[in-house]
């Protein structure tokens, strides 16, 4: 009898860019941390009551860049960013956000650092919040 074992968690997701495969014509898709990435830019994006029958999914960052940008500001879109992924992103182990004002440009600078679960690597990514309008 063969011994069988476990594979590797592998996450797999449709790339948001739709951008067709140059070889089959299928929808690109990311995989591992580049798909864990992508839904967490995607979390921090949502505004409260966006995604249907979830209203307590996302976060208030879109208010929060029309605040004045200062200390006060930066914590609260690093503990808005914290509760998000604590609570809607299980693949991850969140090690910490860092926010810092760019006041000369009027946006934050988000670096976000964790590891992704069942890929035992330490990931990090940083975003540029500014308003839009």
């Amino acid at each position: 009898m063969p011994i069988l074992s476990t594979p590797n968690k592998l996450y797999k997701d449709v790339d948001f860019s739709f951008e067709a495969h140059p070889e089959t014509g299928d929808v690109l898709k990311k995989i591992d941390n580049n798909a864990v990435k992508q839904s967490v830019t995607a979390l921090i994006n949502t505004a409260f009551g966006e995604r249907p029958f979830n209203p307590d999914l996302g976060s208030s960052l879109r208010a929060l860049l029309f605040e004045p940008i200062d200390y006060i500001t930066s914590r609260t879109i690093q503990k808005s960013i914290e509760y998000t992924l604590g609570n809607f992103e299980p693949r991850i182990a969140l090690d910490s956000v860092t926010v810092e004002p760019d006041e000369d440009a009027n946006s934050y600078e988000v670096s976000i650092y964790f590891s992704v679960v069942g890929i035992n690597q330490p990931t990090s990514m940083s975003i540029t919040l500014e308003r839009l309008r």
